[in-house]
């Protein structure tokens, strides 16, 4: 035992693991591969998950390695799979898709997180065996939650998914989502709990131990990978053994072989957001251990330190922080930890309680939603760097160690950082991708101005839709540092260049509001009484638009019958550079605004209608002469955009497409300009 010590407690000992996790990440990153190869079509596994939707479910199973199915049938036939079913299948493999803009979310990163390479498609499914044991009790287990008054908060307490969650983007917001997935205070609440219980049966701590640990072992095989879970999970068994053998290692090195468990079981969990603030604001919280000062200051204390810590992670994957998030947790920890979380479990067991725990929820739902009159608290930055992230660690590291004075650096690299966009003297143009629809921003120097000309709008057939404002247009603007649209001009009233106006309106700061010619539909007539309510400034058909020393003009030529036609085509210079943007206007269009304008030689074309054949006459293209073509246009779309022939018509012009390069950025200065593209 003394030589056991002895090894644990050398520092050539961290200093060998240290080396050990470097090699065996780089290794691991650069030479993993999958089991399965790109041509296979048959799989056959064990459900270890599902989650359905509209018309079709995912489920993650296990054959060689993890995969990801993506099965479309009706919701009879799916609801008849249970979580541990062995199927099989026949489909074809396919990568999970990256990012399409910059700085977004990346769904194959994401996957990686839990070695999860390839995504199978399938609409058929042969049950080949029935679910048995743990699966069986652990399909039922989610049956029972899912039948019950408020399942969403079920799942979040007892199996840590909190993505059923109604409030989830409040709790976001107010940086108190990490109270509904299961944590180390979840997983000490129950070994506490247990141990109290195991002791007064039998005396014996060991004893007790073996039992806790074999009930918790249980319900971490049941949160399905969580890493927070896992963290408290192993730094509970170690930190017992450790107090019990007397081998008095200090908090820091036993969380540091807690780490290197983690990685030696699975080296991408470093790519989980889960685990890289689990494992951050534990170290940072145990750097700083200090005795207790009674339990308000303590939770003070605790509150801003993980605040302080979880700061550059949170900017540098969702760039925004609430400067209230340390008093909306001092609010939320005591209500969660002491009433909510233990209240979910007992009234689970006795449901004839179900009714007090959802009033429960409803008080805190209501208090929390108080809280967004505190909206002004939030603050947006600029995209970090993998450089800052690293740079504001150290200085953290030197402040908790050296000099609490060296935090001053900290909060001034913090200024600089939110200061960057408005020390920015280029004009930027960014064509987002939203599929098969029009988005592009316009951002002026300094963000004097920024406009928005399309908002996109995923149409309303096929069986999966997802929020765009919420996943793509808001988090990309948040990303540039942009806080407000000055101006958002609609071009017209198609679903795909306007469905998202209503959602964007609700939920982002919005100056004034363009239309364009002609008479309002359905959709154009919804938004307009929205905009009476909430008093926000429209206008349509208007010639030019001044925004600082800039002029919009846009190419009004007469009312037509249709909506494509009476686009709002837009022409600008920024920067001695031509740029035209054709909303969905046809080829008539195009000759009138020949007939009644002199355009030519336009450096940047966004080119009508994705590429119809109905836009971007070969005429039209020869008279204008544009130097670069951009499309906005869906990957696969059903309707076959862009048309082979406008691509003949555009050959002698540079052309950049969302559906091959994903969103497109242009950055303009006085003497030049660069292009780059989010290769997906």
């Amino acid at each position: 035992m003394k030589k056991l010590k002895t090894i644990l407690h050398s520092n050539s000992l961290l200093l060998f693991c240290f080396l050990f996790l470097f090699f065996y990440l780089f290794i691991s990153f650069a030479f993993t591969k999958s089991k399965y190869q790109k041509n296979d079509t048959f799989f056959e596994g064990t459900i270890l998950s599902k989650k359905i939707y509209e018309g079709y479910a995912t489920l993650e199973i296990r054959g060689k390695e993890k995969i990801l199915v993506q099965y479309t049938s009706s919701r009879e036939q799916i609801e008849q799979l249970k979580i541990g079913d062995i199927i099989s299948l026949k489909g074809t493999l396919e990568l999970s898709s990256t990012n399409r803009n910059f700085h977004l979310f990346n769904y194959q990163k994401y996957l990686r997180g839990k070695q999860i390479f390839w995504i199978v498609k399938t609409d058929k499914i042969t049950l080949k065996k029935h679910s048995r044991g743990l699966y069986l009790w652990k399909d039922k287990l989610i049956r029972k939650i899912e039948a019950r008054k408020a399942p969403s908060y079920y799942f979040s307490f007892l199996l840590g998914d909190s993505s059923k969650l109604e409030k989830k983007t409040l709790y976001q917001e107010l940086g108190i989502s990490h109270l509904f997935a299961v944590s180390g205070m979840h997983i000490l609440f129950i070994a506490g709990a247990l141990s109290k219980l195991f002791q007064k049966i039998c005396s014996k701590k060991m004893v007790s131990f073996f039992f806790v640990t074999i009930l918790l072992t249980l319900y971490i095989w049941l949160l399905s990978d969580s890493a927070s879970a896992n963290r408290a999970y192993l730094l509970y068994i170690f930190s017992f053994l450790n107090k019990y053998y007397k081998i008095e290692l200090s908090p820091l090195k036993l969380l540091f072989y807690v780490a290197m468990i983690s990685i030696i079981r699975n080296p991408f969990c470093i790519l989980q957001i889960g685990f890289q603030f689990s494992f951050l604001i534990c170290f940072f919280l145990m750097l700083t251990k200090r005795n207790s000062e009674g339990y308000i200051k303590d939770l003070l204390v605790t509150s801003t330190f993980a605040f302080l810590v979880s700061v550059p992670l949170s900017l540098y994957h969702f760039h925004q922080i609430h400067l209230g998030s340390i008093f909306f947790n001092m609010i939320a920890v005591p209500i969660v930890t002491t009433i909510l979380f233990p209240l979910s479990f007992f009234s689970f067991l006795f449901p004839i309680f179900e009714n007090i725990f959802c009033l429960c929820i409803e008080i805190f739902e209501f208090v929390m939603g108080c809280f967004r009159t505190f909206d002004f608290l939030k603050l947006t930055f600029q995209a970090f760097t993998i450089f800052f992230l690293f740079l504001y660690y150290s200085l953290l590291i030197f402040g908790f160690i050296k000099n609490k004075k060296f935090f001053i650096f900290f909060f001034l690299l913090l200024s600089f950082h939110f200061l960057i966009p408005y020390m920015d003297t280029h004009y930027w143009i960014d064509m987002i991708d939203v599929g098969e629809g029009d988005s592009i921003l316009i951002r002026y120097p300094h963000l004097e101005k920024t406009i928005l000309i399309d908002c996109g709008g995923q149409l309303p057939f096929g069986k999966k839709r997802t929020s765009q404002v919420d996943n793509i247009l808001i988090p990309y603007m948040k990303s540039l540092g942009v806080k407000k649209i000055d101006v958002l001009i609609l071009t017209h009233g198609d679903y795909d260049h306007m469905g998202n106006a209503i959602d964007l309106v609700e939920k982002f700061k919005i100056e004034k509001i363009v239309l364009n010619c002609g008479v309002y539909n359905d959709l154009e007539k919804e938004l307009v009484s929205i905009l009476n309510k909430k008093k926000l400034k429209y206008y349509s058909c208007i010639k030019e638009l001044k925004l600082a020393t800039n002029k919009l003009y846009f190419l009004n030529t007469r009312e037509y019958d249709n909506e494509n036609d009476n686009s709002s085509v837009i022409y600008t210079e920024l920067n001695h550079y031509k740029f035209l943007f054709m909303g969905d206007a046809s080829e008539e269009k195009e000759m009138d605004i020949l007939n009644k304008y002199k355009l030519n030689s336009i450096d940047f074309l966004k080119v009508g209608h994705h590429g119809s054949k109905t836009s971007s006459s070969k005429a039209f293209i020869n008279a204008i002469i544009p130097k670069y073509s951009l499309i906005s246009v869906g990957k696969n779309n059903r309707y076959g955009h862009p048309n082979k022939e406008v691509l003949e018509n555009l050959g002698n012009s540079k052309i950049y497409r969302t559906d091959i390069d994903g969103g497109i950025q242009i950055k303009l200065n006085k003497n030049g300009y660069k292009i780059r593209t989010c290769n997906p």
